[in-house]
């Protein structure tokens, strides 16, 4: 009979336990939502005004009316900053000039990209005359086509 007491004290015990466990657990899992949500919200916010401040930029150089400029604003949640890529493709005395600059929030330039086209030759011959990037850690690296400054961005674009 004692064993049968001790046996029914123990279910009882470890019921209690395991309700209590999962008690704790749904308030955590609770937390863990609204605390992702509001990260989430949080991330919104910043690229909305990344977005919002790479235009500014845009407009601020004047390219609002150059229909070949392009723009892209992206807050780098791991870096914890804002970066903008700008774009231009402009042809002057048949020749055209691509140039692609990656700025932070604050104006700070973190790579350029700059290349032109020259009679006579194909397009994928011609190697930029300029195009380096200032990397997440500080190096700098340079780069031999438009292919390898994109990867390079999107250190700071992804």
């Amino acid at each position: 009979m004692r064993m049968l007491v001790t046996l029914i004290v123990l279910a009882a015990l470890f019921g209690l336990v395991m309700w209590q466990y999962n008690t704790q657990l749904k308030v955590l899992e609770k937390h863990q939502k609204q605390k992702q949500t509001q990260v989430a919200s949080q991330e919104s916010e910043q690229e909305h005004q990344c977005s919002e401040g790479a235009f500014a930029r845009y407009r601020m150089l004047g390219l609002e009316s150059n229909r070949t400029a392009k723009y892209k604003g992206h807050f780098n949640a791991g870096l914890g900053h804002c970066y903008t890529l700008i774009e231009t493709a402009d042809t002057s005395l048949d020749t055209l000039w691509k140039r692609i600059t990656l700025f932070d929030g604050d104006g700070k330039v973190f790579g350029t990209f700059g290349w032109h086209s020259q009679p006579g030759r194909k397009n994928a011959d011609i190697p930029p005359f300029n195009c380096d990037v200032q990397m997440p850690t500080g190096e700098h690296r340079t780069c031999s086509t438009e292919t390898e400054f994109r990867f390079f961005a999107d250190a700071y674009m992804k």
